[in-house]
């Protein structure tokens, strides 16, 4: 969150539209504070739980009814809401599900075994945006997430891979050394070399 918010201003002052590529990482797919997390919920309403922006309920709801309606988290009071009356709202029948949570891991296959596993599967839940993605498409950007894949189809591995070779040339006596050579290989990559390793990877991709 901290290194986000060090970029945000770059993000924001861009004059042009720009398209940012990232590969997978934890820390692309990182939510913020206020993102949709069922299993930071508790099963009735109030208590400790953290506030959590409003919601639509998505058209792959089972309730047909339900289907694209405003899911508001907060009671008119402020005080959150938890996950059984935000399944309700869904339109699930809880008769068989009696807990809030799985004391360990949930089972794969039963999406059914507590109020927070059914939530947490439905995609207003499991396809919100990161926070990394929400900052730049709010910023009137564009974004992508390259699947995980082989290195030779990743152009950032390739980049990556360029910026260690040269990182490993200098000779670093100290710690602050090392930290001064990393930030100034991160940045000095040509950008004909960048659309090369680009280039070279649709090659990879046309190959294959």
């Amino acid at each position: 969150m901290g290194r986000l918010s060090k970029h945000k201003h770059n993000i924001t002052s861009l004059r042009n539209q720009a398209l940012f590529i990232f590969d997978q990482s934890a820390a692309h797919a990182s939510l913020g504070p206020d993102a949709l997390k069922a299993f930071e919920m508790n099963k009735g309403n109030g208590g400790k739980q953290c506030w959590q922006w409003d919601t639509v309920i998505p058209f792959s709801n089972p309730v047909t009814k339900h289907q694209g309606k405003i899911q508001k988290m907060t009671l008119p009071d402020g005080c959150a809401k938890g996950l059984q009356m935000i399944l309700k709202e869904h339109g699930f029948d809880l008769t068989d599900i009696k807990k809030a949570k799985c004391s360990s891991v949930c089972p794969f296959e039963n999406e059914r075994c507590c109020m927070a596993h059914l939530l947490s599967k439905q995609d207003n839940f499991a396809k919100q945006p990161s926070m990394l993605e929400k900052l730049i498409t709010e910023s009137d950007h564009y974004c992508i997430f390259l699947p995980k894949f082989h290195c030779k189809l990743n152009p950032i591995e390739m980049y990556w891979g360029w910026c260690k070779y040269h990182y490993r040339q200098l000779p670093k006596k100290t710690f602050q050394d090392a930290k001064d050579a990393a930030f100034k290989y991160l940045s000095a990559c040509p950008t004909d070399v960048i659309r090369h390793f680009i280039n070279r990877a649709w090659r990879f991709m046309s190959a294959y």
